[in-house]
């Protein structure tokens, strides 16, 4: 007993040394599911016992339960059905053989874990013809899900559970120490079977529990079965996180002088809580002390993984590798599969951080045909893809993280890898593949705003192409949930501008969206055509209030001298005389040698003129330069006053001007036309001014 029960010690000790060591602490989320064959097996020997109960071999049919129970553990969630019947099947034969508290025992488990089941209420009428009154046992938590098989004696009952340690079925062996401390509490095997309790315990991740089985045998006579309890209280402190408590319970030791193996082995819980108390160089010496004893353990692996790190952190990355190796090599004869490969990776990820990108790809490479079933497999070949990115090999970087995205597509790294093959994509011009990728992040994405992200991320590629149409929803998508005001909110509403502007200059937003963003970039130019739209369109009270923001915002644009005429011209059309007159002669003040000086003049003088200004309207015609028609002097007397003058004046009272769309060009004025200063005016628009030829600024998005 002493022998089986060491070898499961040492297979328990390097479970709870995994969980409590600093190696990482993954899901193997890529392994296949054994859960459906389990599951299926665990209903046909549910059927197997019936037929042997039916067939009257009840103590066949007890073994058939017990394994479908049994199967039940490797299966997450056991089917409910199955495992209520085989508990009240159990029962049965129990209550028929006599053995009343097993009975009531299997009875009180299905009604606790399974309320819900047709074997429930079954359970419950057949409880009350167990004889024996209150049940003795009482269904703990954190007890095993699997109960045992009755056993005759306890030998029996320690060759079952020799036999459920042999075969590393962990939960069996838990329940069969559980129904030895029971059924025989007196037996010297008791301290034990306490033992592997508590080992059994630490295999599952219950440290609490485990420690709660080990601290009596820590305090106990028995030197042997101490040193082993220390041990194990120190794997579960530390996995607790219990540092003080676990530098209190080990007792100091040099690992190399001590002749008791199991405290010498016990300093590395201690050199881990000083470790993660700061106290580095400490730890670091105790576990070079422990990886120097010539100790046979598990233990020696996680020490040179830890001495490695030590290496790593003194900025030393050739002896941080050389004690991966190490750690490696030690990891493989203890069979400790998951700190074999993550000592692989870690080489990798040094010679990554070393910047040895060649050599780091190739080791990411290795370690994933090493290992194609790891979990860090897909870590291996994003930080491969990478690499390879740095390398500048796009072209490998992609085939690479489409492996992953293929092969482990609900790993943490799956989005990340859609991320990257949108961006290799939309460098190599391939748009259409980096909008899938980055649908899939979208949906493969574990962050809040992922599927956000995703919506900006193909915007940018529509915008790119400098397919408009394409990217406006998808802006306006992602604002709709986005914080008002903020700065990425502002940032994706300056592109969304341009990107409305470029798709549909009449889009009815745009007015507001540039009176938000006034210092844009083309803000002026969009306010310029929007002004002149409207103007064109008879709205001079809304073109007057744009030119005049244009000229505000604007005040150093090249069309500014246009937007003061223009604006001039609305006012004249609105027939507020006053405001029209300064806004005339203030943009002949700013802009003399302007194109449309002249026709401001007399446009002004005209509007005077009509105003009865007639020495306004004199200075006005004065500035023409002598070159347009005088307007006639009106008479003192009425009777000899002429028509015809007036008659004239109203011919020639000028109609509004046209300004030009940003992007057009100056209209050629017809053969035999006259100077621009003496044309007559007519009620048709005169020639617009030359048109601008600036194109917008390029906006990354």
């Amino acid at each position: 007993m002493r022998r089986a029960l060491g070898v499961f010690f040492l297979y328990c000790l390097a479970a709870s040394a995994a969980q409590a060591a600093r190696s990482p602490k993954v899901k193997n989320e890529d392994a296949p599911s054994r859960d459906g064959w389990n599951s299926m097996n665990m209903e046909a020997q549910a059927v197997m016992g019936e037929l042997q109960l039916q067939s009257g071999d009840p103590r066949a049919a007890q073994r058939t339960f017990q394994r479908t129970l049994d199967i039940g553990t490797k299966v997450t969630g056991p089917r409910a059905e199955v495992a209520a019947q085989s508990h009240f099947r159990s029962a049965e034969i129990a209550l028929a053989k006599g053995e009343y508290s097993d009975a009531r025992r299997n009875l009180e488990i299905l009604i606790q874990r399974y309320p819900e089941t047709d074997w429930a209420e079954k359970a419950k009428r057949l409880l009350t013809s167990v004889p024996g009154g209150e049940s003795t046992y009482k269904a703990e938590a954190d007890e095993p899900f699997v109960p045992a098989m009755p056993s005759s004696s306890a030998e029996e009952a320690l060759a079952r559970l020799r036999a459920a340690i042999d075969e590393s079925r962990t939960e069996a062996a838990l329940a069969e120490a559980y129904d030895f401390i029971r059924r025989y509490p007196s037996r010297a095997e008791r301290p034990e079977v306490d033992l592997a309790a508590g080992a059994l315990h630490l295999r599952r991740g219950e440290a609490a529990r485990a420690v709660r089985f080990l601290k009596p045998l820590a305090a106990g006579a028995d030197p042997a079965l101490k040193s082993k309890a220390i041990h194990l209280i120190g794997a579960a402190l530390a996995s607790l996180g219990l540092d003080e408590a676990s530098l209190k319970v080990v007792p100091a030791a040099d690992p190399g002088a001590t002749p008791d193996r199991w405290l010498a082995l016990a300093q590395v819980w201690r050199a881990a809580a000083e470790e993660r108390m700061g106290r580095r160089e400490d730890a670091a010496e105790l576990y070079r002390a422990i990886s120097a004893s010539g100790q046979d353990s598990p233990v020696k692996a996680y020490a040179l993984g830890a001495i490695a790190a030590d290496w790593d952190r003194r900025g030393k990355p050739d002896r941080a590798r050389d004690a991966l190796k190490r750690t490696q090599e030690a990891a493989a004869k203890y069979g400790l599969v998951e700190l074999r490969e993550s000592a692989a990776l870690s080489e990798a990820h040094l010679l990554l951080r070393g910047r040895r990108l060649e050599d780091a790809q190739k080791s990411y490479a290795d370690f994933a045909t090493r290992y194609p079933e790891s979990p860090l497999r897909a870590q291996a070949l994003y930080q491969r893809g990478l690499a390879l990115k740095r390398l500048e090999r796009p072209e490998d970087a992609a085939s690479v993280f489409e492996d992953l995205s293929v092969r482990h597509p609900a790993s943490a790294y799956a989005a990340d890898a859609h991320l990257q093959l949108g961006q290799l994509y939309t460098d190599l011009g391939r748009s259409e593949k980096a909008l899938t990728h980055y649908r899939l992040m979208g949906r493969a994405s574990e962050a809040e705003d992922g599927d956000r992200e995703a919506l900006l991320l193909m915007a940018q590629v529509h915008y790119n192409k400098k397919r408009w149409a394409e990217a406006v929803p998808l802006y306006k998508q992602w604002l709709q949930g986005a914080a008002p005001g903020d700065v990425k909110s502002k940032e994706v509403e300056r592109l969304l501008l341009v990107a409305m502007w470029q798709n549909d200059k009449e889009d009815p937003e745009l007015p507001a969206l540039v009176a938000k963003y006034p210092n844009h970039e083309l803000a002026g130019r969009i306010r310029w055509d929007l002004a002149a739209k409207t103007y064109r369109s008879g709205d001079f009270d809304s073109a007057e209030q744009l030119f005049r923001r244009h000229i505000e915002n604007n005040p150093h644009a090249s069309n500014v001298g246009d937007a003061r005429y223009y604006r001039a011209e609305a006012l004249r059309q609105l027939r507020r005389v006053d405001e029209a007159a300064g806004a005339y002669r203030k943009f002949m003040a700013v802009h003399p040698k302007h194109a449309r000086h002249k026709d401001a003049a007399m446009a002004l003088g005209q509007m005077l003129y009509d105003a009865g200004d007639a020495a306004g309207a004199a200075a006005a015609f004065g500035k023409v330069g002598g070159t347009g028609r005088t307007p006639p002097t009106p008479r003192t007397t009425g009777r000899s006053r002429s028509r015809r003058p007036a008659r004239a004046a109203a011919r020639r009272r000028p109609g509004p001007a046209s300004p030009p769309s940003s992007r057009g060009t100056r209209r050629p004025r017809g053969p035999g036309a006259r100077p621009r200063a003496c044309a007559r005016r007519t009620e048709t628009s005169p020639a617009p001014p030359p048109r601008t030829r600036r194109r917008p600024a390029r906006t990354s998005a």
